[in-house]
């Protein structure tokens, strides 16, 4: 019996010394408050998926090109390492540096977009000229120019926050930041990524307190841009419409398509098993990148699918109540952009993989294969979480509605049930 006292004490003291540490991580004041620890949870789980994923789909096109089954996925693994190490820079990033210096990363994208369409220095894949360096150290500025966007509209809209209903002050360099960056994504060609570009400036605009009546008009022309660009060209057309009729074009045009739903139908409600899908065997093309989430629902079928989607948008939630918690506007605006870009990513690609939306080559957050995306996405979401562990009770209470009295989201802004929506989506009450 004493013993069992005894034992019973020391399992007691161990439970309390480690729930003390438990609570001590969680405590806000320590940097690492209950959003931040939502954030890291489901980072870390979806980058688990991705590797497990990614090592399941890359082992057939690295025997097709000639090397080991695994040199996919060690290269995946290094990108790996590199985005935690980003995500640890970019938690531990002062935020006024990114507001003060807003300009210098667009400028260095840019000029790194253009260096891309310079022969023998740009490298071309697929016919498409998307990369800078040389071997597994390639890096698509086009990714990087995501985050650059965001900084860049985050930082007009906060240091010009007086100015926000004068569209010379804050809309003109937007647009013309944002469509210079588009425009050259565009000549690359990457359709789908010039997209998220805009999307992530337009989710900005849209919270920082912009007049609709000069908003809308500015998206009706860009839309107008968009779709003149995807029309223009025939292959092009072609490759966005067969979308329509993918069964009419399974032998050309939507090929991809056909066989990412015949991967979906084949996985039914619990799916294959993991690693015993079949499409990845030569049938799709891309499986570890682009259509890795053809391979989840046949792998893992309509529930693992199912799964992998709500922790997405759990994630992307998230993003948007610490912008709604904090009471820095650089920051908010930032998360704002940040969950609007992922948000893009995710329904550009699953729209796609399913057959509701054209191929764009859009990746899928944390999950598909590729270096640049994920370093840029783990950095990005370690400013997020910079945002994040600088909330303290105080401003977890107050933060949405000073923040929301400060981008005017109200009636007089022109937009009130756009504005009812976003508050109800945050719960936050009317001020």
């Amino acid at each position: 019996m004493t013993i069992g006292v005894a034992t019973r004490n020391q399992k007691g003291r161990i439970l309390s010394r480690i729930s003390g540490w438990v609570l001590k991580i969680l405590d806000a004041e320590n940097g690492f408050g209950p959003d931040s620890h939502i954030l890291v949870v489901l980072i870390g789980v979806l980058t688990a998926i991705g590797i497990s994923m990614v090592l399941s789909t890359s082992f057939v096109p690295s025997l097709v090109s000639g090397h080991n089954p695994f040199s996919l996925f060690e290269k995946q693994m290094l990108w790996v390492l590199l985005g935690l190490v980003a995500f640890g820079i970019g938690t531990r990033l002062e935020l006024g540096l990114l507001l003060r210096y807003r300009g210098i990363p667009i400028l260095l994208s840019g000029f790194a977009l253009v260096a891309v369409l310079i022969p023998h220095v740009g490298v071309s894949v697929g016919g498409s000229s998307r990369w800078l360096g040389v071997g597994i150290l390639r890096v698509q500025p086009s990714e990087v120019t995501k985050l650059a966007i965001a900084i860049f509209v985050a930082g007009v809209a906060t240091a010009r926050a007086d100015q926000i209903h004068d569209w010379r002050k804050v809309l003109r360099p937007v647009i013309l930041a944002t469509g210079v960056a588009a425009f050259l994504i565009l000549v690359e060609p990457d359709m789908g990524t010039a997209m998220v570009v805009g999307a992530t400036a337009i989710g900005i605009l849209f919270v920082s307190g912009v007049r609709m009546r000069h908003l809308l008009p500015t998206l009706v022309l860009i839309s107008m841009a968009g779709l003149y660009e995807a029309m223009a060209k025939s292959y092009r057309r072609d490759r966005l419409l067969s979308f329509i009729h993918p069964w009419q074009n399974r032998s050309n045009f939507a090929y991809q398509e056909v066989q990412s739903l015949v991967a979906f139908a084949t996985g039914h409600i619990t799916g294959a098993g993991p690693g015993a899908g079949q499409a990845k065997w030569g049938f799709l093309p891309n499986p570890q990148t682009d259509f890795i989430f053809s391979v989840i629902g046949q792998e893992l079928g309509a529930i693992g699918a199912l799964i992998v989607l709500a922790l997405l948008g759990l994630l992307i939630f998230s993003i948007f109540r610490v912008s709604q918690k904090t009471t820095s506007r650089f920051g908010a605006l930032l998360c704002v952009g940040i969950a609007s870009w992922l948000a893009a990513q995710v329904i550009l690609n699953v729209g796609a993989v399913i057959g509701l939306l054209p191929v764009t080559g859009v990746p899928l957050p944390l999950i598909s294969s590729g270096g640049s995306s994920l370093v840029v996405e783990l950095f990005a979401l370690g400013l997020v979480n910079s945002v994040a562990k600088r909330i303290t009770p105080i401003s977890r209470e107050s933060g949405g509605q000073r923040f929301l009295k400060n981008v005017r989201l109200s009636k007089s802004g022109g937009s009130s049930i756009f504005s009812k929506l976003y508050r109800t989506a945050l719960g936050v009450r009317d001020v």
